[in-house]
């Protein structure tokens, strides 16, 4: 009986002096006698080379050596091992780096604003994912390689269910010994990390595992809550205010002595969680009066709430209270409670009308204060707002027509820190 080998394309048996392929028509290369098989003394089915002893750290070791490599073969141990090696690493990188890298966006563009730290995170994070990504994806191919099978079968994983299931399938097929076809040596045999490509590829495939990390936050962050609890929190909030309407009939626009509630208006409102910042913003350019800000304070509402009715009824689960004064250098009229404020994570709102009656005409020499308050549609945390941009409007008489001074328009950014 003549002897066989195997074709180093297609892989198929073919005879051991064949210059090429009778199936494929490949160029076969020339072998001598000791390395022919025939069908009576077959060889042992060796697959590829693998250190003495098999388990987590070689593996590993291994992976990370061939994170680039897709011409050759894995054996199933190695495989199986470096893929258990994976799935511990990524649920540890999850534990340590993703809870807090999905916590909050680390880039807004509208208004553009970047929280350092938490990019530094997510980079790092997302460099993690992608090599380890890629580590799995090739040490796949290669053990398909170890199978006799190309690695182009990874595209069935595009099919649901069934592809998956065929490409586990495939993983867990002994060697076989045709698949040396695949052993191709590299034409530079240089590490993956002096060749420039490969660090292009990692660079590309952070970007886009960072971009995905930081959309997810986006609208894991400032996504509605579940409904689930808005009748029993608008009920509550109804029965409170109508508890105390003789109560608070003085106090309008004030906020109660207990820490655990606002009051804006008529209604009570429980609050979750609080910061209050103090800041330093002055303005004394305009008409010789002066505009000072020199609180704020964010609130977390608990649970749902509602303001306003009919079309303009809409839910919010935050409120942002500013406290400002001024004193007025001539007689002007100055309007902060139709201010609108915008914030980092996006959003903007108008005074509510149940802020401090403390603007509109005011005479020369007049001091005046009080607290305005913007009801914010999304907030899961007060710590998610780190500035605010507030602008208002304010005027005075004159009947000088070219006095462009006349109108002013204040706009005031304060970081919150």
């Amino acid at each position: 009986m003549s002897a066989t080998r195997f074709c180093i394309n297609c892989g198929k048996e073919i005879p051991a002096d064949a210059t090429f392929c009778p199936f494929c028509g490949t160029t076969q290369e020339k072998v001598t006698a000791t390395n022919q098989t025939t069908p009576s003394t077959p060889e042992p089915n060796r697959g590829p080379e693998q250190p003495e002893s098999v388990n987590m750290w070689t593996a590993l070791k291994l992976g990370a050596q061939q994170t680039f490599t897709w011409s050759q073969r894995i054996s199933r141990p190695q495989y199986w091992w470096l893929y258990l090696d994976l799935v511990l690493i990524t649920i540890a990188l999850n534990l340590i780096l993703g809870l807090k890298a999905y916590s909050s966006p680390a880039l807004l563009l509208q208004p553009f604003h970047i929280n350092a730290f938490q990019a530094v995170l997510v980079l790092i994070y997302s460099a993690l994912l992608a090599w380890t990504s890629v580590m799995q994806f090739t040490a796949s191919a290669r053990r398909l390689h170890d199978s006799n099978r190309s690695a182009h079968f990874l595209w069935l994983s595009l099919i649901p269910i069934v592809g998956p299931i065929l490409i586990i399938v495939f993983l867990c097929q002994r060697s076989n010994e045709a698949g040396a076809r695949f052993d191709r040596a590299p034409k530079q045999a240089k590490p993956w990390t002096k060749k420039w490509w490969t660090w292009a590829i990692l660079v590309v495939g952070t970007v886009l595992c960072a971009i995905m990390i930081n959309t997810t936050a986006y609208i894991t962050t400032f996504a509605d809550y579940a409904t689930t609890t808005t009748s029993t929190n608008t009920t509550n909030s109804d029965d409170d205010a109508s508890d105390t309407d003789s109560e608070t009939a003085d106090s309008e626009s004030s906020s109660s002595d207990d820490t655990d509630k606002i009051t804006i208006g008529d209604d009570d409102i429980d609050i979750a969680d609080q910061q209050s910042y103090t800041t330093a913003f002055t303005d004394s350019s305009w008409a010789n009066s002066t505009f000072k800000i020199n609180r704020v304070t964010v609130y977390k509402t608990d649970g749902t709430y509602t303001n306003g009715s009919g079309s303009d009824k809409q839910e919010f689960h935050g409120i942002i209270k500013v406290h400002m004064s001024i004193h007025a250098g001539r007689d002007i009229s100055a309007y902060p409670t139709q201010a609108k404020l915008s914030t980092n994570d996006g959003q903007q709102v108008e005074a509510d009308s149940d802020s401090d009656d403390f603007d509109g005409e005011l005479n020369s020499g007049t001091d005046s204060n009080g607290d305005l308050y913007f009801i914010l549609p999304k907030l899961s945390s007060v710590k998610n707002i780190t500035s605010v941009r507030l602008k208002w409007d304010a005027d005075y008489d004159t009947d000088d027509y070219e006095d462009d001074n006349a109108f002013k328009t204040f706009d005031a950014t304060i970081n919150l820190n």
